[in-house]
């Protein structure tokens, strides 16, 4: 069994209150739980709203699965509009 997580931080381009934050990465997170068989949550610097951590995670028994679709989802997430990737990171446990 394999478990593999993938935090993502982020900036949110353009945003002047936490309100247009949440629009933005709602919009991300609810794309990601609809394509994809991944956990996925907002993590860290929620009070923050200009940036954000998200984490991704999915279980399975081959690890070349799981991170083909953690690549997928980081791909789908940077093109969510607002939103500016600036540094990705997957582990295996």
């Amino acid at each position: 069994m394999f478990v593999g997580v993938q935090e993502v931080t982020g900036r949110i381009i353009g945003s002047t209150s936490l309100k247009d934050k949440r629009r933005v990465i709602k919009s991300g997170l609810a794309r990601i739980k609809n394509k994809f068989n991944l956990s996925v949550a907002e993590v860290s610097h929620q009070d923050n709203r200009t940036l954000t951590t998200i984490a991704m995670a999915g279980v399975g028994s081959d690890k070349k699965i799981i991170e083909k679709e953690l690549k997928q989802a980081l791909c789908l997430l940077e093109e969510t509009e607002g939103l500016e990737v600036l540094e990705a990171a997957v582990t295996f446990v």
